[in-house]
């Protein structure tokens, strides 16, 4: 009779390949990690497969591959050979918790799963393999030494002209040979134990010890303190083994200072294969060492140790493809004012562990951070990890001794078309004043590059305009209400390429973010006064707080207009939507535009930053009622009130009243009903080209 047994199931079947396969593998697929075998774990020492779980990945994959390349960038290029062929062979260096080097041989294979892509990576450990190959080396160069020198003894001695002469010439060579090496290595031979035998004069001089006191005594007598136990385990390891040990070691000298060696240490064999004792060849490397901490501190924020600003161009400048995410934290000056400084560098210290999890950060500036995404992420899957940062980032409670502190978050994603380093940062920086500007908390920069686009259009139009001084002078008139007299206001235009004349709600706010405002005004009032010098006409120039306030300008103004004998005409509009914050420095230009006869008149009153006190303390001549006051002002009872009362507050102060937008009749009616001085809009005259 035929026994019966139960086959397992496919699934189980593959199951236990998965979990006993002596190759660590991992299941992943775009959006992250799916899955790992015990034998993972094993290979980067983990207590068991929840642990790989929670793992940052950064905390596994060392900053930079064998070859030199960036981890980030490389693996980029093998995960995107994968999704074109369905297959990736490569090698990869990793690091243990222990931050031990893990080489391994992956095969990467791409899978169709329910419709789903996922992939599969396996691992093969190449170290042992490594180590193999070295001790063969290493012995293979041991018995080609050991061959070469009986070869040159029997040569020697079957030499016929062999005599002591001969030996002592011999000799002699070996001795300039030891000469040349005791003056550019650092020598010691030691015994079986450790204990120091011999030692030559650059050991003592880069020490600080004499030979007395270093013969005899163990290679302890220079270990540095900042030297893990478990190198010097793996040295022991290695040259009892037979092997050579290669590698950096940090000593302490005699006066505790620390010095970096280039270390090789070789077993000394007999006839018998058996160890004599062993000799240490170094070579002073602190110069160099230093030199290279120097740079990396060049590439490191001081605060956080998150890479700079340095660092992230030039890794966007290596790198083949990339997406910068800008990350502000805004408030962050209410913080440092209502908890001091040592609380905000805190936050800013617990704020970069907790983003350093999404992978590639640096910090920029004081609250300014970066992520640069290096993986090929389609637009979406893009979009919906850069969402879930900003919750994950807004959802997190930040105390710092025992306070929550409150701030909020604003991101901004370059455009993925950017190649260069320089303009990726540079328009992701604009991107970010742009999220501001428009209060959103995440900005795709795409989204919104026509605008900068048609700002870098202006800005070039601008530098023309400035060189060739072709500023368009318009005028307005303004009227007086009662006798008819015309005076008027000086308006900036500029022609664009297609022939069209723009206003300043056009460029206005361009040139401000640029150095080309201030020789815009400055070429505007030349031109202006030299227009109206022959003529008996008043005429308005606007003046903002900017201008005011550089020295530079006014001295050009009050040239201007000594040289064109213009003081009496002029009235200078000071743009009260702006705010006035520095009454010493307004109050210095209003006295001295005055004891030359100029008059001063604070524009678009009744908007913004509207404060009786300071018309009261600058001392004006004239007040323009902005138009969003006036142009419903005979239908809307409430801003007829309102302009009444500054009308009579005006009037108390002896103030003229100059309405602005008056665009039809019965605007004007209302506005000469008020007993309002002056009018001014496009039903009494249209802006025209006067210079």
């Amino acid at each position: 009779m035929e026994k019966s047994f139960n086959m397992p199931s496919t699934t189980d079947m593959y199951r236990k390949i998965f979990e006993s396969s002596s190759d660590a593998i991992i299941v992943f697929d775009e959006e992250g990690f799916i899955n790992c075998n015990e034998q993972t774990a094993q290979y980067l020492g983990l207590k068991s497969v929840d642990d790989f779980k929670t793992l940052n990945p950064f905390e596994i994959i060392p900053p930079y591959q064998p070859d030199g390349s960036l981890s980030h960038i490389k693996y980029a290029i093998h995960l995107e050979e994968c999704m074109n062929t369905g297959e990736a062979r490569f090698k990869w260096l990793y690091k243990t918790l222990k931050d031990e080097e893990l080489y391994v041989s992956i095969v990467l294979k791409k899978l169709n799963v329910n419709s789903k892509t996922i992939f599969v990576a396996k691992w093969t450990n190449e170290n042992e393999i490594k180590e193999l190959e070295q001790d063969i080396k290493n012995k293979t160069i041991l018995l080609n030494q050991k061959k070469q020198y009986i070869e040159q003894i029997s040569n020697v001695f079957k030499d016929e002209n062999f005599s002591a002469d001969k030996v002592l010439e011999i000799i002699g060579l070996l001795n300039e040979y030891k000469k040349v090496v005791d003056t550019t290595s650092i020598v010691s031979k030691a015994n079986k134990k450790g204990v120091i035998t011999f030692v030559n004069d650059k050991f003592c001089e880069i020490s600080g010890y004499s030979r007395e006191e270093l013969i005899g005594s163990q290679h302890s007598i220079i270990r540095h303190p900042s030297m893990k136990k478990e190198v010097f385990e793996e040295l022991w390891k290695t040259i009892l083994d037979k092997k050579i040990f290669k590698g950096v070691i940090v000593n302490r000298a005699k006066d505790g200072s620390a010095y970096y060696v280039d270390t090789t240490i070789v077993p000394v064999l007999n006839d018998r294969n058996e160890i004599i004792e062993f000799i240490a060849i170094r070579h002073d490397i602190t110069k160099i060492y230093e030199q290279e901490v120097l740079i990396q501190e060049q590439y490191t924020d001081e605060l956080t140790r998150l890479p700079n600003r340095q660092r992230l161009l030039k890794d966007l400048k290596e790198s083949i493809s990339s997406r910068l995410v800008l990350i502000d934290i805004g408030r962050f000056r209410d913080i440092n004012d209502a908890y001091g400084f040592d609380v905000g560098d805190m936050l800013l210290k617990e704020f970069a562990t907790f983003i350093k999890q999404f992978g590639n950060v640096y910090r920029l500036s004081n609250n300014l951070f970066a992520y640069c995404d290096f993986l090929h992420r389609n637009d979406e899957e893009f979009k919906d990890f850069i969402y879930n940062m900003y919750d994950d980032i807004n959802n997190k409670k930040f105390y710092i001794n025992g306070n929550r502190l409150l701030f909020n978050i604003v991101m901004c994603v370059g455009r993925t078309s950017a190649t260069k380093s320089k303009s990726i940062l540079t328009e992701t920086e604009f991107g970010l004043r742009l999220a501001k500007e428009k209060k959103e908390s995440v900005l795709f920069l795409d989204q919104h590059i026509s605008k900068i686009e048609e700002n870098q259009k202006t800005i070039q139009i601008l530098k023309k305009v400035v060189e060739n001084e072709s500023i368009l002078v318009y005028g307005q008139k303004i009227i007086h209400n009662i006798t008819g007299v015309e005076k008027y206001e000086t308006l900036m235009r500029i022609k664009l390429e297609d022939g069209t004349i723009a206003s300043p709600f056009k460029f206005l706010e361009v040139a401000k973010k640029t150095d080309l405002y201030l020789p815009m005004t400055r070429i505007i009032v030349k031109k202006a006064c030299n227009y109206f010098k022959d003529k008996n006409i008043e005429f308005n120039i606007n003046l903002t707080m900017e201008d005011i306030s550089d020295e530079y300008t006014m001295d050009f103004i009050f040239d201007t207009i000594s040289s064109t004998n213009t003081e009496k005409q002029i009235t200078f509009e000071i743009v009260e939507s702006e705010g006035i914050d520095d009454f010493e420095t307004m109050e210095k230009f209003i006295k001295r535009a005055r004891s030359i006869g100029c008059k001063i008149a604070v524009d678009d009153f009744g908007t913004g930053y509207s404060n009786f006190e300071y018309i009261i303390r600058l001392n004006v001549d004239f007040l323009k009622i902005d138009g969003s006051l006036i142009k419903t002002i005979h239908i809307d009872k409430n801003l007829e009130l309102t302009v009444k009362a500054i009308v009579n507050f005006a009037k108390s102060l002896g103030i003229k009243v100059v309405a602005e937008f008056v665009h039809n009749i019965e605007v004007l009616n209302k506005v000469q009903e008020l007993n309002i001085d002056y009018s001014q809009g496009y039903y009494l005259h249209a802006p025209e080209e006067l210079a």
